[in-house]
Formats: structure tokens, C-alpha cells, sequence
């Protein structure tokens, strides 16, 4: 019974042990080794430490193959900024140039404007000095044409018109616009828009309302002179030149400086030929062309002595 025992234990053990191969003992490339010598197991512990170096040195490729990716990302983030700095430093030296010219052509405006003010002053002040001088015969004339008027014979005072036969129609013509002044209701309107209503009925050519709205505006003494003239102009459109001159007068009188001021004198010569007074129509034109020379008036007036 011992001997069967015996001989069982050792068929187990060779059993055991068959699997491992004494030709393996001390090769430190399995994976679990056996049977290594002192320097063996120096070599298998270098191994495995060559073998944690080549995981880093993969893993720190990897990270430093990653980092190149980023440079090379960044690199071509900074040739676009750079690209941009360019074209924004190009642009600079353009607007640059354009400001520098810009200053040497405005430098050359300037001065091109300080000279036609200077001419434009010359000519001005030599205007003024003909205007004031015509002005002052004008003044001249139309307190002559007064006294004409009151001294005249009654043969001369029908040739240059009879002074109070034309005040006594002014009158007549003021009587008839108050007739029809209720009308309107001016006097509940600011003298604004009655001026304003005044010179759109003249315009379209709706005289009595207009006049009707200047002899308010006279009583008003709101825009005197300007209203005077429009009166004179709706008698001069209506051919009554008689009635216009005293029209024309008064406003003169009241102010010489509307910008109306050249049809004024224009249609007041133009007035006085109508009604056979030629030497006081000379007069106006003469007046005219010297005040306003350059005016559309100064130029279709005739050349009289």
C-alpha cells in the first residue's frame, strides 16, 4: 500500500512539473520568468525598465507630435494676423497719402477762395459805392418829382400825370379793397399769413384779394415797403402805370434795400415812358444801370442819356 502511495505521489509531481520546460529556466523574455541568476534578475528588472521608457518615450512622441499640430495651428493663426497687419499698414500709408494730398489740395482751395473774396470784396465795395450813389439821385429825383408835382402847370401836369388825380385813384382803389375787406376777416389773421396769403393770390394772378391783403398789411405798417411795391406791381400788371408810380415811390421812400429793388426802378421807367413823362423814365434807367448792373432789368433797360 506504502509503495502505491510512493509511485502515485510521483506520477502527480511529474505531472506538475511537465508543463515547465527546463530549457526556459532564466530566459527573462517570458512573460513570467523562472529559474534567473542574480544578474538575471539585474538584466530582467533593467528590462522592464526599458520597457517603461519606451511607453514614455511613446506617449512624449505622441504629446510632442501633438504640440507640433498646435505650433502649426498657431503659426498659421499668426501669418493671417500678420497678413492683416500688413494690409492695415497699407492702408495707413494710403489714407496717409490721400490726407497729405487732401491738405495740399484744400491749402490750394483756400487760398484760390481767399483770392475771389478779395475780388469779390473789390467788387462789392465798388458796387455798394454805385448803389449809394444811385440810391442818393434816386432819393433826389423822387423829391423832385414831388415838388414837379405841386408847382406844375396844369399843361405839365398833365403830361407827366396830375399828382392828385393819381392819389385820388390810389384812394378809390384802397376804398374799393376795404369794401370787400370783410370778406377775408384780415383782421383776425397774424400779418404773417395774411403775407403769405397775399403773395399766393398774386401769384395766381388773384390781384383784388391781393391788394386787398397789402393795404391791410400797409395799415399794419407790416412790411410797408415790401407791400407798397406789390401794390405797384398788381397796377403795373393791370396797365394802370399812373396808379403804380406813387406806389413805386412810396416804397422806394420807406427802404431801398429789397432784393426788389431792381424791378422796382425797372418797371417804374417803364412806368413813367407809358404815361409820356421819357425824361424821368431816363432817369430810372439811369438809376438802374448803375445801382444794379449785373441785374436781368439793367440789362433789357435801353441805353438813354
Amino acid at each position: 500500500m506504502k509503495k502505491f502511495i510512493h509511485v502515485a505521489a510521483v506520477l502527480a509531481a511529474t505531472s506538475i512539473f511537465a508543463e515547465v520546460s527546463v530549457f526556459d529556466a532564466g530566459n527573462i523574455n517570458k512573460e513570467n520568468p523562472y529559474g534567473l541568476t542574480e544578474s538575471e534578475k539585474v538584466l530582467l528588472n533593467n528590462k522592464k525598465k526599458v520597457d517603461r521608457l519606451d511607453q514614455n518615450i511613446g506617449s512624449m512622441q505622441s504629446d510632442v507630435a501633438l504640440a507640433q499640430e498646435n505650433i502649426e495651428g498657431v503659426k498659421s493663426l499668426l501669418d493671417g494676423i500678420n497678413q492683416r497687419i500688413l494690409a492695415i499698414e497699407s492702408r495707413v500709408t494710403q489714407l496717409e497719402n490721400s490726407l497729405n494730398l487732401q491738405k495740399t489740395t484744400t491749402s490750394k482751395d483756400i487760398s484760390n477762395l481767399k483770392s475771389q473774396i478779395k475780388a469779390n470784396k473789390t467788387k462789392h465795395d465798388e458796387d455798394v459805392k454805385n448803389i449809394t450813389k444811385a440810391l442818393g439821385e434816386l432819393t433826389a429825383l423822387i423829391d423832385s418829382k414831388h415838388q414837379e408835382t405841386s408847382t406844375a402847370q396844369p399843361k405839365a401836369q398833365a403830361k407827366s400825370g396830375d399828382k392828385k388825380a393819381v392819389n385820388k385813384e390810389v384812394k378809390e382803389q384802397t376804398s374799393q379793397n376795404k369794401e370787400t375787406k370783410s370778406n377775408l376777416k384780415l383782421d383776425d389773421m397774424p400779418a404773417s399769413e395774411i403775407l403769405i396769403m397775399a403773395d399766393k393770390a398774386y401769384k395766381a394772378k388773384e390781384y383784388k384779394k391781393a391788394s386787398e391783403c397789402f393795404t391791410h398789411l400797409i395799415s399794419k405798417n407790416y412790411k410797408p415797403a415790401y407791400s407798397n411795391f406789390m401794390l405797384g406791381e398788381i397796377e403795373y400788371f393791370n396797365k394802370s402805370y399812373k396808379t403804380a408810380v406813387p406806389y413805386y415811390e412810396k416804397s422806394v421812400a420807406i427802404s431801398q434795400k429789397g432784393n426788389y429793388m431792381p424791378k422796382l426802378l425797372y418797371h417804374t421807367a417803364i412806368s413813367f415812358d407809358k404815361i409820356g413823362d421819357t425824361k424821368s423814365a431816363n432817369k430810372f434807367y439811369k438809376a438802374l444801370k448803375q445801382a444794379y448792373p449785373d441785374s436781368a432789368e439793367a440789362k433789357a433797360a435801353p441805353n438813354r442819356k
